[in-house]
């Protein structure tokens, strides 16, 4: 569906974006990350178990929503420690927790565990010649700015937004409005585009924000106004602005 459809793209000023499943993913997954940097330590874990179980206690903590006042480094590497060890409480011992961790938590604040959907700098390219303020607003923590950084996304972004730095997180519109701030638009001038329906779609409208979901594989069915890649948000403003 072409965003242009429902959306006014001539009046949008600022688009904001989440991180996690709309600009990049782990690579080649959690799963894998975890399982090869445990086996270093000792012990020895299937992959798609040690993926489907951090999923299972990821949601039942909400992710990154649980923390939504304000943190700190210390703060969120403890959330972190404690859901790591809930993981692998089922897989057997490590041999020294804390170093497996240290590593396990450094490994994610690095580039090369995060991979960039292709469409991604094509897009921002093109929004950001057609001079649109774009911003970062996502459920994370303060390891964001820095994945952001090295992953090139600083050229294209006038801000970045990490729920346990703002104290606020999707789907209250707290961090929307945060944003809004920081664009200094009114919510009617803002695009908000993430692949959760319940945090990105729901949370933006909550804030009188303008929502579009990515659903990059088609699996979901939605009411809400839907792309499977950003490029169709590209051309629309690129064929709306001309």
């Amino acid at each position: 569906m072409k965003t242009a459809d429902a959306i006014d793209l001539t009046k949008i000023k600022a688009i904001f974006f989440d991180a996690g499943g709309t600009l990049f993913r782990p690579f080649p997954s959690v799963g894998e990350v975890y399982s090869e940097v445990a086996s270093r330590h000792g012990l020895f874990a299937d992959p798609l178990e040690l993926e489907a179980t951090f999923h299972t206690h990821w949601e039942e903590r909400d992710g990154l929503a649980s923390l939504q006042s304000h943190s700190s480094e210390k703060k969120e590497k403890e959330w972190w420690k404690t859901l790591v060890w809930d993981v692998f409480s089922r897989f057997g011992e490590l041999k020294d927790f804390d170093a497996f961790f240290e590593e396990l938590y450094h490994r994610f604040a690095s580039p090369e565990v995060w991979r960039l959907f292709p469409d991604v700098l094509p897009s921002l390219k093109e929004l950001k010649r057609k001079r649109k303020i774009l911003g970062v607003v996502s459920n994370w923590d303060s390891r964001l700015f820095g994945i952001c950084r090295d992953l090139g996304l600083n050229d294209y972004f006038d801000f970045v937004l990490a729920s346990a730095v703002v104290g606020s997180a999707k789907p209250s519109p707290k961090i929307f409005q945060e944003a809004l701030k920081h664009a200094q638009v009114e919510p009617g001038e803002a695009l908000h585009v993430g692949d959760s329906i319940e945090d990105d779609i729901l949370g933006a409208q909550k804030a009188g924000v303008h929502a579009l979901f990515l659903d990059r594989k088609g699996r979901r069915s939605s009411n809400a106004l839907t792309v499977s890649t950003l490029l169709v948000l590209a051309k629309d403003f690129i064929d709306r602005n001309s």
